[in-house]
């Protein structure tokens, strides 16, 4: 039971965190719940349908700014990420997959930390927006980190707090059914992901997102940017140490 609470608090903490920046549940959740004892395949279930979940409200919220051009293309390159992320699961073993997944979040966020050359609103290519859903489809699949590959590419494309937490959102609603339905095509779904924690860490992960949501439309672009910034340096950082 405490094992539970403190998974639905973690959870909780993280989704708070997710709705004010657009991402990060899985991010800060992923390394908190494999410390406490959760096992990898739950922990990236969990993070993906909690994310999957709030990013349904986020996006229904938020749907006069979301872009769907945008996230048919992040989403649709998302499949055969996932489907490769999903192989991966069984070739790679643990140890060297998740200190792998952490360095590559961390590499995420000193990007968005360089400086660009403009300041203004500006599309990124439709390859880019592609070659970006497939590298997150794999890292969901693998470790539910799909969040740091697309939040580079809106990061550099410099949008709007509120555009960018609905992009996201978008793609997230694909990436994760891909995701979710790629591992269950490959056994890595059991029953015993469903009950009883499932319910509980779902709920906790809706009522943070709500007030994170709330803090969302409050926050300054450059406060945003830095928090986003620093939020992905550190949860790389601690699931590469943790991992």
């Amino acid at each position: 039971m405490t094992m539970l609470l403190v998974g639905a608090l973690c959870i909780g903490i993280a989704s708070v965190i997710g709705g004010a920046t657009g991402f990060g549940t899985a991010l800060i959740a992923t390394p908190v719940m494999l410390m406490i004892g959760f096992a990898v395949p739950e922990v990236v279930f969990v993070n993906l349908v909690a994310g999957l979940i709030t990013r349904i409200g986020a996006a229904y919220h938020l749907r006069e700014h979301i872009s769907w051009g945008r996230v048919a293309l992040l989403g649709g390159g998302s499949l055969p990420g996932a489907w490769l992320g999903a192989v991966t699961l069984g070739l790679v073993p643990e140890q060297y997959l998740k200190p792998a997944a952490g360095v590559v979040v961390m590499l995420c966020g000193v990007a968005m930390a360089l400086p660009t050359r403009t300041q203004t609103t500006r599309t990124p290519s439709t390859t880019a927006h592609v070659l970006t859903g497939s590298v997150g489809g794999y890292l969901g699949t693998t470790t539910s980190l799909n969040g740091p590959p697309p939040v580079l590419l809106l990061m550099r494309a410099r949008l709007p707090p509120l555009a960018f937490i609905a992009d996201l959102a978008g793609y997230f609603i694909v990436a994760n059914v891909m995701a979710l339905g790629v591992l269950w095509f490959h056994d890595e779904i059991t029953e015993s992901m469903f009950w009883p924690r499932l319910p509980i860490f779902v709920t906790a992960a809706v009522i943070g997102n709500v007030a994170g949501l709330a803090i969302a439309r409050r926050l300054p672009p450059g406060v945003f940017r830095s928090a986003v910034i620093v939020l992905v340096i550190a949860a790389g950082a601690a699931t590469f140490l943790l991992g």
